[in-house]
């Protein structure tokens, strides 16, 4: 599929589009349950959505919701899909549980996102953590939103490990998409300059359009590429984080830890920033699902793991470099990060 032929349909008008356009029919949320959302005190009325196939992305496979109404799946992608956003209508303010990664095409839309109303430019990208509030407003025929919606089950640990060289920050964003508890997170991305998102993402939606025979690879290895991407994005600062200030600290403990996790400790740390340790150590849990210490330890792990596969020095000074004054308790957080001990990672390093 060419870029143009991709442009096309998705410019086209589905028929449910057309209907909406000639004002024949409104949106439909009668199959969907309604449930009463509390948010900093206030209580509101949002629907809990399941998944719905745009004709654009038609796909085998049938779900039926509690109320017995019919939306459409794909089989071979159940835990990851796409659709394109109905234009001519608002969406009204709505829950789920998907990850939801929304990239505007063409145009622009309104988005509210808890209280918070977000314009979103054509060529950004706006991340949503499942279960947060959210609703969309009226879009016109040239307001295209692409819509990638992934179970947090697509985040497994074959999909982190792939992500293993890019540091803490990206374990912090899947973290936040993915197995947090806290649900008011969402990140909007000014990445409408940025030449490789753009690419990816129409890869991407070509793939889903018209999939090859090695589509399930081309995806995931696509979707990788878009989040490393994305982190280069966020650490050059093109972010609207707008889900509040503890991330904002957390983010920056995360970058102070990553340059000096050889001799940084709790305390210290804590100071640095001007917060209480134990309240620092439960934000960092709370946000990312790791201490202050697992954290520092992930960090001397990777690097140890890098210098025993890339050079010849012995364990012990490597155990010492990346700041583990305890080598028995090093070598046993190692087996348990990769599976073997040092020795045999670098053996598997060489014959690999």
């Amino acid at each position: 599929m060419t870029y143009e032929e991709m442009d096309g349909r998705l410019r086209g008008l589905e028929p449910y589009e057309q209907k909406l356009k000639d004002k024949i029919c409104r949106p439909d949320y009668s199959g969907f349950e309604q449930i009463t959302y509390k948010q900093k005190g206030k209580t509101i009325q949002v629907y809990v959505m399941g998944y719905s196939c745009s004709e654009t992305f038609d796909a085998p496979g049938r779900l039926r919701t509690a109320r017995g109404h019919t939306v459409y799946v794909d089989k071979k992608r159940c835990n990851l899909f796409m659709n394109k956003n109905a234009r001519f209508a608002e969406v009204e303010p709505h829950v789920h549980d998907w990850v939801e990664l929304g990239y505007m095409y063409s145009g622009s839309c309104t988005q509210t996102v808890g209280e918070t109303e977000i314009l979103l430019k054509q060529g950004q990208i706006i991340i949503l953590d499942s279960g947060i509030p959210h609703a969309i407003g009226n879009t016109g025929e040239n307001d295209i939103l692409i819509n990638m919606l992934m179970k947090k089950e697509f985040f497994d640990h074959s999909f982190y490990s792939r992500l293993a060289d890019l540091g803490i920050i990206t374990e912090f964003l899947m973290n936040v998409m993915s197995e947090q508890t806290y649900h008011d997170s969402y990140i909007v991305f000014d990445s409408e300059k940025d030449r490789r998102i753009q690419l990816f993402m129409k890869e991407l939606i070509c793939e889903f359009l018209s999939p090859t025979s090695m589509e399930k690879e081309i995806i995931n290895n696509l979707i990788v590429l878009l989040f490393s991407e994305l982190v280069n994005v966020y650490e050059n600062g093109n972010v609207k984080e707008l889900a509040g200030h503890r991330k904002t600290c957390v983010v920056a403990i995360m970058h102070y830890i990553e340059e000096n996790f050889r001799e940084c400790t709790l305390k210290d740390t804590a100071e640095i920033f001007g917060l209480n340790a134990n309240y620092m150590t439960t934000l960092l849990k709370r946000m990312t699902g790791y201490s202050f210490k697992e954290l520092v330890m992930e960090q001397r792990l990777q690097f140890a793991a890098g210098m025993i596969l890339n050079t010849d020095l012995a364990c012990d000074k490597i155990i010492a470099m990346s700041g583990c004054g305890n080598g028995t308790y090093f070598y046993k957080k190692f087996k348990e990060r990769f599976g073997c001990s040092p020795r045999d990672y670098r053996n598997k390093g060489k014959t690999g």
